[in-house]
This record gives C-alpha cells, structure tokens and sequence, in this order.
C-alpha cells in the first residue's frame, strides 16, 4: 500500500494527493502553518487558574466535588481521573455503554477503587441505545456514506446532558473530559463538511448530515428522535445550548490544554492496575467495541482507520517517528470477534456487511457522474 512519504496516511485516503517527494497534501498543510504553535505553557497556567478557582469556591460553599470527570475506562479517561484526583475532590460519572467492552468495565472498578474515588454512574431506559444503533446501522448498510457513520454513535452522543445535569445537582461547576486535538479523523471531518473542514458541527456539517439523512430516510425513525434532538443540544459538550442553560458551569479537554505524552500516561496507568483489552491491540478507544466495527468498516471503504488518522497526526506534531507509526499498525487491524459480537447483539452477522463496498463505491460513481 502506497503511503505519505512523512505521515502514513494511505492513497486510499479521500481528498489525499501527493507532490513529487510523496508527500501528503496534509502534511504539507501542516508545514505551512507550523509557524501558528499552540502556547501549552498559557494554556496550563489558565487550566490550573480554572482548576483552583473551582477548589476555592467549593471550599468557600461547603460543596463535595471540585470537578466532574467523566469515565470510560478508556486510556485517557482514565488517566484525567487518575491526574485530577491528586489535588481535587472528583466525581467520576460513567455512562453505563451497552457496547462497553469487559476490560473497560473492569478498569473502571479498579480504578475508583485504588485512587478511592466516588463514581455516578447512568443509563438509558427501554434500549434506547440498542434500538438507535441497531436502526442506523440497518439505514447505513441500505446507502454506505463516509459521512454518515457517525450516525452509528448517535445514542451515546447526548451523553453530556447527562454530565451537565449531574454536575449542577453536586454544585460541581466544571467538566474536564479526556478529549484531545488529534482524535477526530480528519476523512470524517472532511466526508461531513467538505475538504479542509475543520470541526465535527458547523453550519455547513449540519447542512450535509441533513441532506444525507433525507436521501436516505430509513434514519428517520422514532428510536432516533430523542437521541438526534440531544445531540444537537448537547454534542461534545460544548454547544449554545448548554452555554445557556448551564452558564455556572464550564467544560474542557484535559488534552487541549496539555501536551500528549503517551508513554508518561501508560506509565501511570500501569501503576495502579490499568490494562487495555487482551483482545484488542490498540490501547485507544476498545472502552466501546462499536469503534471496531466503524473500524471495519472505514477499513472497507477507504482503506485506512481513525488509528492512521491519529498517528499521523502524531507524527506531524512531533509526538513519535514515522518508523514508530508503522512498527505499530498492526494497532489498527480489527479483530473480527469482536465486530462480530457487536453485530450479534442486534441480531446481525458478519456476512451482512459484505455488499457494503460494492454499495458504497456504487454511490460514489453515480455521485460522480
């Protein structure tokens, strides 16, 4: 497989082009603008500025918790926890996933146990996440589109309505998730919001969604009436809505206002008992083994994973090598099992996914033509 000569973006790649050196045009973005350095020394002052105004007015009201974080039993959730509970008063809260694998569960346990901690946890009633799952996923498998897989996760997304609704009934007025700047697959942002996008919602992304679910109305259905409500209230956690109706209270991203340093945050992780599936090679995101399959699946129509994505985003950002990234792609290979125990649960098998390229290649050339 051809790749980037500096990252490890694949040709396959939607919007990838290469110059004469090999060179992804991602990359040479990326050059272009290194001059524009994020300032995480500022960011960290303002970070614990936030941090200890939060301690002194829950001190000064005789309030529990300094600060809400919530958990997955994922990497990087986990080490916020582990991070924030060595000098304020935290409140884990989980959202009880049906999709969570057994490991995450169970790092879960472990952890509020060893560091002492007071966990909240969540769920929704009648299925609800089951059902919209099981619902756009069906819809997807009709009109494979790059841009609409995010539609599989729209049960959980309203998740941080959850968060805010929680958080104001401890007096906790700030949020810090494990959410980071290289996360987000640029394929997926670009596929919602055209090349070059840069944000998951935006005028433009909502736009294209919509246009997406109405030419393929099987997404409209009454499991994902609520859902899809919520999650534009509330996605991210970061949205006017709850700018409005929760302005006490504040919500960031550990890791955009922190360099990412992965080998310090296994390190620690380790100390205390953490561990990552055995079933799983990566160490990110196997806490919801729905990112297997959406792996699987992007793995069939691009032929890349969000784990391509994000190493090379690592690698332009000088947090590892190129050689690093490759030594460990096997970090992206699926683990069929798994995707085949999520379909099981919604009463699908494997083999039903395997017109899902032809569809999708279909829906691009008529796209095209």
């Amino acid at each position: 497989m051809i790749r980037c000569s500096k990252c490890i973006l694949p040709k396959t790649v939607p919007n990838i082009t290469f110059n004469e050196m090999g060179v992804c045009n991602y990359c040479r973005e990326y050059e272009n603008q290194k001059t524009i350095q994020i300032d995480f020394e500022s960011r960290i002052d303002r970070f614990n500025a936030i941090l200890k105004k939060t301690r002194d007015e829950r001190v000064r009201d005789g309030g529990k918790y300094d600060v809400l974080v919530p958990l997955s039993g994922g990497r990087d959730s986990s080490y916020v926890a582990w991070k924030l509970s060595q000098d304020f008063k935290v409140l884990c809260v989980n959202y009880e996933n049906p999709f969570s694998s057994d490991q995450a569960k169970w790092n879960i346990t472990n952890l509020v146990k060893k560091l002492n901690l007071d966990l909240y946890t969540f769920q929704y009633p009648n299925q609800r996440h089951e059902k919209s799952f099981s619902s756009n996923l069906r819809a997807w498998m009709k009109k494979p589109k790059l841009a609409t897989t995010g539609l599989l996760c729209l049960a959980c997304k309203p998740m941080y309505l959850e968060f805010y609704r929680i958080a104001r009934k401890n007096d906790i007025r700030l949020i810090v998730d494990g959410s980071n700047l290289n996360e987000v697959a640029t394929f997926k942002m670009e596929a919602q919001g055209g090349a070059g996008a840069k944000k998951l919602l935006s005028a433009k992304t909502i736009f294209n969604l919509g246009k997406e679910v109405l030419g393929n109305l099987s997404y409209i259905r009454p499991c994902n009436f609520l859902p899809g409500i919520n999650t534009f209230l509330s996605l991210n956690g970061q949205t006017p809505y709850l700018r409005w109706r929760y302005p006490e209270i504040q919500k960031m991203g550990y890791f955009y206002n922190h360099p990412y340093h992965e080998q310090e945050i296994n390190q620690i992780l380790k100390s205390f008992g953490w561990e990552k599936a055995t079933d799983n090679k990566s160490p990110w995101r196997f806490d919801c083994e729905i990112d297997s399959l959406k792996n699987y699946l992007f793995q069939k129509i691009v032929g890349a994973t969000e784990k391509d994505d994000l190493f090379s985003k690592n690698i332009r950002a000088g947090l590892m090598t190129r050689e690093e990234a490759i030594d460990r792609l096997e970090e992206g290979e699926v683990n069929i099992e798994i995707v085949e125990r999520v379909l099981k649960k919604v009463g699908l098998k494997k083999v039903d996914l395997d017109s899902i390229e032809s569809k999708y290649r279909k829906g691009k050339s008529r796209v095209g033509a």
